[in-house]
This record gives structure tokens, C-alpha cells and sequence, in this order.
């Protein structure tokens, strides 16, 4: 089934302005089809079993009799079986019996192999929608699914109402696993916590269910302090201990139904959909809360670059430095009478040493103004340095971050001698080296905080509470997960599981091009230095039945604008129903 197919499953009628692409594509009867038309009496029999093999065939449905048929879609059916196309709008002005509708939907039934779910299958589809819905918060997203499965395994859609019904049955399902997950990997008395937690009230009034989840209004060092003050609450819960295995959707879902009511109405939910909510609740929020934190610490430190290059002049000041030039050849002038040789040599001497003194370059100034102005956002890398970095092997930034971790719980501000830090760049080597060790010290914070906003950009240092700032290997799936789910995954792509099956067509089709290249160049059609040339072709005189033709098309057609030939293009193809569907998933959260 193609991916354009998924827009007609589960429609109860056709639609009033089919096109002629998608009455070929399924109401065009195989050799089988047709022997189970033409065994029909009467053409009216024959039309309208046609009519229901490809009405099921297109959405998986049973067609009513009270459903409009267009007349273009009669037409077509006409033609295909050479009877002369009813006037008739629907099944029931054509029927002359109640009864011939239902057996020409079983007759359908049985030439496509359609069948009725069984209690079987029903519990394997909700098994189907229990996968599904640990990646997919999205419930519409989920009955196209259910619709795909049931079209997929020759089974016909059942009402919407009933794979609702089933959806519904595979929530209960993940929550009551995801309950006794929980259960049994959170000892009572932390859960107990939690739910006290929550409801618990906060100085200024609010709960913290509304603190938590309230976002910082700005990356200011009062908003910064705050979210690290709900980081140690989080910690202090013990809530990044606990919950590594459930899925990031799952924590999400249940956090963002927890928000959706009142705080005083918490208390009211029954178990397990209690427990299940506060616990990804306060799980979601660590996540978000560390996403906040390195988002506005990547933007102070921003803010710290922007305000050291104001203080620094764009260009090199070259009026004092001709100043001084000039004063140093007055200075040589006015030494009275100079030998010529010993006043050439020493306006070299003058020329070599301006030509050495070359001024600092923009960005060495603005690293200097970054060490001067690195206190007021000390405090801000004291906090960030007791969180739980990580990398892959050893990396510079967790490494002096570590050291200075060190220095801070000492309380000292002088960089010991022996740290030079060389893997934090070359470029602040002559500062981090100074005899100044409180400068040096200075220098240090200020590389140590670049090279973490570097690493946090480019994924090579991460937190594991995090959304956005995970580690690499968290972006893919397990070596567990992918041997059990990789056969379901190549099936959905109808790939091969192996890369040789795969590559074998795609080599046969390879050597079979280059094998005709060979040919043509041995040949003289086709020449090889550095490129292929080909000899140009010779200009074909014109089909005069092609002017003709054309000339017709521009007679009939006349002038037509752009946009009315995309009206007419989506009017026969209907690409835009696909499109607008994808859009409405896109907003409700389906598609990411």
C-alpha cells in the first residue's frame, strides 16, 4: 500500500470529485475479479458488485446503499465491462432486493479476501496499538495506524467509534504497565514523596505542581537562580535516580494530562493514574528544567561576549600609532647634524621597529575584556559545575570544570602553577600562564566556560536528564531494542534485513550501465578523456500531426494563467487533501 492509499482508508462514501487516476487505480478489475462480476445476472448485478470490489478495495470499507455514486465513476464502469452506465444516483434506486446488497459485499469480501476481525485479531491490533502508543502521543495519528494494520492484514475497517474504542484499551494498557513499572523500581516511601511534593505549597502561595512547570521568563541571574533552585529540589526527590526506562513520550503525555487540571484536583485520580502522572510529572521536569538552565547559560555567556566586543573599537586606532611615529622622527631630527650613513641606519632601525610593533588584534581585546568581566558571572559556573556532565572519554571542559570545582570549595582564586591547559586552545595559553595567578585564574573560567558552551553545542558533552542536550548513543536505538524490533522496522520500509539482498538489483543495474558505456566508447558513439561526450544528435524534422495538435490545444486551451492550471492539476489529483491532512497532524503534534 502506497502512502498516498492512507488518505481513503475508513471512508464511508466516495468522494464527489474522484479522478481518473484513482478510478483506474481501483476500480480496474484482474482476470479473477471480472470472472466474479460477469458470473452476476443482469448488468445492473454486475456494476454494482464491480462497484463494491473497488469501493472496498480503496477504503477498506463496506459501500452502503444509500451512498451517492458519481456519474463519471458509473461511466468508467461502464466502459470497463461495456455496459451501458445506469442513471442512477445511488446502490438503492439499482437494487431491486435489500437483500442483493449484502451479497455482493460478502461476493467483495471473498474475491479480495477481506474478512470480519475475530477476537484474535482484536487483541493482536491492541497489542499493535500498545507499540504504537509509546511513540505516538497523537490519537488521530494512531487511527490511521489501526486503519493501515487492519487494510494490511485483509481485514475491513470497522467503524471509527470501535478502533477508538481500542485506542482507548491500549492507553489503559501502557498506564497500567507503566503503573507497575513504576511500582517496582520506586520504593513506596519515595512515591509517597512525590505525591506530597506536588501538592505541596510554596512561600509565595503557589503549589509546586505550578512552580515547576512555570517557564523562566528571561536568562537573568535571578530566572537562572531559580531554575537551579528547582534542579535541587528535583535532585533532592531523588527523581534522577529513578524512571531511566520509560520513554520520553510516555513522560510527556502523562506530565502534560497531570497540567491540564487544577492542583486540588489531583487528589481525586485514582491509582495507578496518579502515581503514573506525578511520577513522569516530576521526571518531564527535570529533563525541561536542565534544557532551560544550558539555554540560558548559553545565552549569558552570549550576552557576556556581546558586552566585552562593545567595549573594543572595531578598527585598529593607525592615527595614534602614526602619532608616535611621528614623534619619534622628530625626536631623531632634532639631534643636530647626523653622519648620512648613521641617520640612514638608523631610520631602518626605526622602520623594522614599527613594522614589529604590530597592534592586538579585535578578538585578543575582546578575550581580555571577557577575563576582566568573568566575576559577575562566577556564581553562575560554580552552580553549573556541580551538575552531572558527561562525555565520551576525557574531555577538557568536564576536566577543568572538575578543577575548578576543586579551587571553589577551597575558596581559593589563584590558579596553582602547574595548570596550564593546553586542550582548552592555544589561544589562551599567554593568560592562563601569567605571573598574575589571579588573572590566570580568571582566564581559566572564562575558557573553561566557552569550551562547555562549544561541547554542549556540538554534542560531545551532555547531561543524561536532558531533552535537547543528550548524549549521542540516547539518539539511537539499543543494540538490544534493534535485534528485537529491526525485522519490524525493515518491513515498514520493504527493505531486505540484509545489505546484500538489498545491493544485489542496484549492482546488477550498475554493471549493466557501465557495461554499455564500455560498449559505446568501443563502438565510437561515446568518447572518454576526463568526461563523457557523446555525439550530438541530429535535429528530427517536426511531426506535422504534432502542429497540428498543438495547434488544436492552443485553440481549445486559449490562455490560461499559472494558479488556474494548479486548480485544475489538484482538481484531478487531489494532492492537497494529503497535504492539508499532513498540516492538521503537523499542529495537533502527530508529525515531528
Amino acid at each position: 500500500m502506497q502512502g498516498w492509499h492512507t488518505t481513503f482508508l475508513g471512508m464511508r462514501g466516495l468522494p464527489r470529485d474522484i479522478s481518473d487516476f484513482e478510478m483506474k487505480a481501483f476500480f480496474t478489475f484482474d482476470g479473477a475479479e471480472r470472472d466474479a462480476i460477469n458470473a452476476r445476472r443482469g448488468d445492473s448485478h454486475k456494476l454494482g458488485l464491480a462497484l463494491h470490489i473497488g469501493f472496498l478495495r480503496m477504503s477498506g470499507r463496506l459501500l452502503g446503499a444509500f451512498r451517492v455514486i458519481p456519474v463519471a465513476l458509473w461511466r468508467h464502469l461502464g466502459n470497463e465491462l461495456g455496459i451501458a452506465a445506469p442513471e442512477v444516483a445511488s446502490l438503492r434506486a439499482m437494487y431491486e432486493r435489500g437483500r442483493t446488497l449484502f451479497d455482493h459485499q460478502q461476493v467483495a469480501c471473498t474475491v479480495l479476501g477481506f474478512q470480519w476481525m475475530s477476537e484474535h485479531q482484536r487483541r493482536s491490533l491492541v497489542r499493535e496499538l500498545r507499540d504504537k502508543v509509546a511513540r505516538c502521543a497523537d490519537r488521530d495519528q494512531l487511527l490511521v495506524r489501526a486503519r493501515q494494520w487492519l487494510y494490511k492484514n485483509k481485514l475491513v475497517i470497522v467503524h471509527e467509534r470501535a478502533i477508538r474504542t481500542l485506542i482507548a484499551a491500549a492507553l489503559a494498557q501502557l498506564e497500567v504497565e507503566t503503573g507497575t513499572a513504576i511500582a517496582a523500581s520506586v520504593d513506596p516511601a519515595t512515591l509517597d514523596r512525590w505525591r506530597a511534593s506536588v501538592s505541596e505549597l510554596r512561600p509565595d502561595g503557589q503549589t509546586q505542581q505550578s512552580w515547576l512547570w512555570a517557564a523562566p521568563a528571561k536568562h537573568s541571574t535571578r530566572q537562572i537562580s531559580e531554575v537551579l533552585e528547582r534542579i535541587d529540589l528535583l535532585y533532592t526527590l531523588d527523581v534522577h535516580k529513578h524512571l531511566a526506562d520509560i520513554p520520553d513520550l510516555i513522560l510527556r503525555r502523562y506530565a502534560r494530562r497531570l497540567v491540564s487540571r487544577p492542583p486540588s484536583a489531583g487528589a481525586k485520580i485514582k491509582e495507578p493514574a496518579r502515581t503514573v502522572e506525578v511520577a513522569c510529572f516530576l521526571r518531564y521536569c527535570l529533563f525541561t528544567t536542565t534544557d532551560q538552565l544550558i539555554l540560558m547559560v548559553q545565552r549569558r555567556i552570549a550576552d557576556l561576549w556581546r558586552q566585552a566586543a562593545a567595549d573594543v573599537p572595531a578598527t585598529v586606532n593607525w592615527a595614534a600609532m602614526y602619532k608616535t611615529l611621528l614623534g619619534e622622527l622628530v625626536a631623531l631630527s632634532a639631534q643636530g647634524a647626523v653622519p648620512d650613513a648613521e641617520l640612514r641606519a638608523r631610520l631602518e632601525a626605526l622602520i623594522t621597529e614599527t613594522q614589529k610593533r604590530k597592534p592586538p588584534s579585535r578578538a585578543s581585546l575582546v578575550r581580555e575584556g571577557l577575563i576582566d568581566g568573568i566575576r559577575p558571572v562566577r556564581s553562575l559556573l560554580v552552580a553549573i559545575a556541580k551538575l552531572p556532565w558527561q562525555a565520551t572519554g576525557e574531555h577538557p571542559a568536564i576536566e577543568y570544570l572538575a578543577k575548578l570545582q576543586a579551587l571553589y570549595l577551597k575558596g581559593s582564586r589563584k590558579l596553582p602553577v602547574e595548570v596550564v591547559a593546553p586542550s582548552l586552545g592555544m589561544i589562551w595559553q599567554v593568560s592562563i600562564s601569567s605571573p598574575d595567578r589571579e588573572r590566570a585564574f580568571q582566564a581559566l573560567e572564562v575558557a573553561t566556560l566557552f569550551a562547555l558552551r562549544r561541547a554542549v553545542r556540538n554534542g560531545s558533552v551532555w547531561i543524561e536528564h536532558s531533552l535537547s542536550f543528550r548524549g549521542r548513543a540516547r539518539l539511537f536505538f539499543t543494540d538490544e531494542r534493534w535485534q528485537a524490533e529491526s525485522k519490524k522496522h525493515y518491513a515498514r520500509l520493504s527493505l531486505p534485513s540484509k545489505a546484500a539482498t538489498f545491493l544485489k538489483p542496484l549492482l546488477a543495474r550498475v554493471t549493466a550501465g557501465v557495461d554499455a558505456v564500455a560498449a559505446a566508447a568501443r563502438s565510437g558513439v561515446l568518447r572518454v578523456d576526463d568526461e563523457l561526450h557523446l555525439s550530438p544528435l541530429p535535429a528530427e524534422d517536426e511531426d506535422p500531426e504534432v502542429t497540428k495538435l498543438r495547434a488544436a490545444l492552443d485553440h481549445r486551451i486559449g490562455e490560461v494563467q499559472l494558479p488556474e492550471v494548479i486548480l485544475a492539476v489538484d482538481a484531478q489529483v487531489r494532492f492537497s487533501v494529503s497535504g492539508l491532512l499532513r498540516a492538521s497532524l503537523a499542529a495537533a503534534g502527530g508529525i515531528r
